[in-house]
């Protein structure tokens, strides 16, 4: 992490507060996602590394019940104060200070349902700085809410100080997914759990329901390539609509199959897929093709009467998102088949690609991860034209893959390449990709090995 950052941060700190006393230096690095996309809030696991992009937190406490939230760069992020309570009316959809709003408000209502009460509770005065690209699908807004809650927890530790084990880790990666939901995203546990569980030279293979996080060594002379779409993957309401849409047709596909095979109890894909079901992905998808006839798109009326409800109830239990509001109908129908063929043939790819990674057998973890693009730009349909032309001169650049990362609709594309031929595709993507755009490959294209998880470090 930036040592240099913390101390100048920490400087503004001092600064800006001479009255307050921070107490530490929260660091929450980014992510970027080797293979296993949108199979996360579906119940598979993932393959992600963190990167040395990261958001930084200085913290102190204030003995009055109130969150003060101050940014590194006032002129794009004005400051906000709430109170600490487990009910925070949000701010406007997309507000920075949302993200903070659902890691505080999590904590606190965890206390309260562990019998505590909010007596004698901190509130905190942060500024907060960074440097991952923002709205780029690397985790900016996930290691955000990630750094709010190590900070609160950090001003209301024990004297000892706070300690984050394993578990803790763990636990608090879980709390946060869910808590994350308060901004209007279905996601799954991936960006949370990446930033929280990673460790340096390593990839992380992380599996949900319950969370469990494994490393797997990576080679020393391989690096991921990231590079910039210049398309910006923002939370904004259409971008949230299109990412929970998916959510939703995944949904649906696993009512579908559940309904047809007597699993009642099944809530995610992965529920009804060996080893926690008794079938295959394979198996399960040419299911859900008879259940379907076949049709890659299916009106609301169609899935209503394959599950045999009415139009209301189709409303009322499938449309309806995690914060309350409905999603409305899609003008191009529910496309459940391809969605859960993305899903199924992901899954598959994020168990080879991990068997790939510890053989070491490089080449073959890239041809997964070309698969993997393919199917996130035909089945999912969360690529651009950005991130399809990125992904080509990637892999003729001498890539051995090439995939886009994140949630998609813009953001990065993330090659995988031997590091002394990085340089050289560096500039055959600037000459290439970004001078036609006006646009400069030192802004853009990042150089990645996998770094440790969030922590906790005294003020520079």
């Amino acid at each position: 992490m930036d040592r240099s950052l913390r101390r100048n941060i920490t400087a503004q700190f001092r600064a800006k507060f001479p009255d307050s006393r921070p107490v530490c230096c929260v660091v929450a690095p980014g992510r970027i996602n080797l293979i296993g996309e949108h199979t996360d809030y579906n119940g598979f696991a993932v393959l992600p590394i963190a990167i040395d992009r990261a958001i930084y937190a200085v913290v102190a406490p204030l003995h009055e019940p109130v969150v003060e939230l101050h940014s590194a760069e006032p002129e794009c992020f004005g400051p906000r104060r709430f109170a600490v309570q487990a009910d925070v009316e949000p701010y406007e959809p997309g507000d920075w200070g949302n993200y903070v709003k659902a890691a505080v408000q999590s904590l606190v209502r965890r206390r309260l349902q562990e019998g505590r009460d909010l007596q004698g509770l901190c509130g905190m005065r942060c500024l907060i700085a960074g440097t991952i690209p923002r709205s780029s699908g690397v985790a900016s807004s996930s290691a955000l809410v990630i750094a709010s809650a190590l900070a609160f927890m950090a001003v209301n530790a024990p004297a000892g100080g706070l300690e984050l084990s394993e578990e803790v880790r763990r636990s608090l990666a879980e709390q946060m997914a869910q808590a994350e939901h308060y901004v209007g995203t279905q996601g799954g546990g991936m960006d949370q759990a990446a930033c929280l569980t990673a460790r340096s030279g390593c990839a992380v293979r992380i599996d949900f329901f319950p969370l469990k996080a494994r490393t797997v060594a990576f080679p020393g002379d391989h690096v991921v390539l990231a590079a910039d779409s210049t398309v910006r993957a923002g939370k904004a309401l259409d971008k949230r609509l299109a990412y929970n849409r998916r959510v939703v047709e995944c949904r649906i596909g696993t009512e579908l199959l559940a309904r047809r095979l007597g699993a009642r109890s099944a809530e995610r894909l992965a529920d009804l897929c060996a080893p926690r079901g008794r079938h295959s992905g394979a198996e399960l998808m040419a299911l859900l093709q008879e259940i379907t006839g076949g049709r890659a798109s299916l009106s609301p009326g169609q899935a209503a009467a394959l599950l045999d409800m009415s139009g209301q109830e189709f409303t009322e239990r499938m449309m309806r998102m995690k914060n309350g509001s409905l999603l409305p109908a899609p003008d191009d129908g529910l496309k459940v088949l391809p969605r859960c063929r993305h899903v199924f043939a992901e899954a598959w790819r994020v168990e080879e690609a991990v068997c790939r990674l510890e053989d070491r057998r490089m080449a073959e973890l890239g041809r997964l991860m070309d698969a993997s693009h393919r199917s996130c730009a035909l089945d999912y349909e969360v690529s651009v034209p950005e991130l399809d032309r990125l992904t080509e001169l990637m892999r003729s650049g001498g890539a051995l893959g090439a995939r886009l990362t994140g949630a998609g609709f813009g953001g990065f594309a993330v090659a995988l390449i031997r590091s002394d031929q990085a340089p050289a595709l560096r500039e055959r993507l600037s000459r290439e990709f970004y001078e036609p755009r006006g646009a400069s490959a030192d802004d853009n294209v990042h150089a990645f090995a996998p770094c440790g998880g969030a922590a906790v470090l005294p003020p520079a």
